[in-house]
């Protein structure tokens, strides 16, 4: 039908006729969208929503006004806030181009060939990689079967041991270590090993205040604490992260501060990020705390099982199914995971807590598995 076709067959008709046979097929269009439902991608870690929008604007603003000029290499604003919130001095605080930037940083200056490097397993994929690439040797600790045990992570140490590594809470498993636990690790531990604490979930644990692991770098100073902007604060594209370290680890401190800084706009978006944005931290914790709680609960009527977890994830397993075919059959039913291979376990998934609307279809999926 040509052009001038098309319009003739309204010649015959009056307005109303013609409207009404447009709303008619706009109807029936609206149905056919609504019967198409999106997958639900639970799949990674990162916040999936975007910052406080005037987290947005401040960025948008220097890009603007001082994107020619060299950023400030000591993040000195930033360092004095965070130094401020975490009780300690700004020269304890080094901000770099996201925390597993400056884990692999120190990876390098602590370890040496024939150095060993102990983590927990399944975990963080960058542990192992970290020390391979400083030319020592990966040691896995096997927590298949339970939360991290630092007695098992004290006997793989020995004298080729320089550091040890733990996630808490832990990704992929949400494990999470207390501190009078890890206070016990650090106390053990001989001299020269340095811990590297990974908190880059620790705003959703709800066993202890935040900063109780942190707080022990006062009595440790072999201790690093490692925190990230990419998670709950939501602004994973920034790339920033910042480790909190013993006044006596000065000399460690410095070697791993970036040598030009971070960028301008990522520095000027987190400093307001944190004096500004703690109001919807909070609402972003207690909603993952309070979904998780659901999807938690609900596993003992789903037949799949699910470690106790603290984290923004939960760690799945089912009786018969391998990680890939658990993938497989939730993605069916719109529902995307991450297999537990590449983290570290064949017969697990990982699924993201988002808000209500996706526990009940992460909850709706796993029903239909059995």
């Amino acid at each position: 039908m040509g052009l001038l076709d098309y319009y003739r067959q309204f010649d015959d008709m009056d307005q109303e006729e013609v409207n009404q046979g447009l709303r008619e097929k706009r109807r029936r269009e609206k149905e056919m969208e609504l019967q198409v439902v999106p997958n639900l991608d639970l799949s990674s870690t990162e916040w999936p929503d975007f910052p406080n929008s005037e987290v947005m604007n401040a960025a948008i603003f220097v890009a603007r006004g001082r994107v020619n000029g060299y950023p400030d290499r000591f993040s000195s604003g930033i360092r004095a806030v965070l130094a401020e919130r975490h009780g300690v001095d700004p020269e304890q605080v080094v901000f770099g181009n996201g925390a597993t930037d400056l884990l692999q940083e120190i990876a390098h200056l602590l370890l040496s060939p024939g150095d060993e490097l102990v983590t927990h397993w399944p975990s963080y994929p960058l542990f192992p990689l970290m020390a391979a690439r400083a030319g020592a040797r990966p040691v896995a600790v096997d927590a298949a079967g339970g939360a991290a045990d630092p007695e098992a992570l004290l006997a793989a140490v020995n004298d080729r041991t320089r550091v040890v590594v733990v996630c808490n809470p832990n990704d992929p498993t949400g494990d999470y270590l207390p501190s009078q636990s890890l206070r016990w690790l650090l106390s053990e531990l001989p001299e020269n090993v340095h811990v590297l604490l990974d908190e880059a979930y620790v705003h959703f644990q709800d066993i202890e205040p935040i900063d109780t692991c942190l707080s022990l770098v006062g009595e440790f100073p072999r201790l690093f604490v490692f925190r990230t902007f990419s998670k709950v604060y939501g602004m994973a594209g920034l790339r920033a992260g910042y480790v909190v370290g013993s006044t006596e680890a000065s000399r460690e401190l410095e070697a791993i501060t970036p040598p030009l800084g971070v960028n301008a706009l990522t520095q000027v978006a987190v400093e307001y990020a944190i004096s500004h944005g703690d109001g919807e931290v909070d609402r972003r914790r207690n909603l993952v705390i309070e979904q998780r709680k659901r999807v938690l609960g609900a596993i003992p009527r789903l037949p799949v099982d699910a470690r106790p977890s603290q984290a923004n994830f939960v760690w799945l397993d089912a009786a018969g199914m391998s990680g890939a075919m658990l993938t497989s059959r939730l993605e069916n039913e719109g529902v995307i995971v991450a297999p537990g291979g590449p983290l570290g376990a064949d017969d697990h998934v990982r699924a993201s807590i988002r808000g209500a609307a996706a526990t009940e279809r992460l909850v709706a999926a796993l029903e239909k598995l059995g």
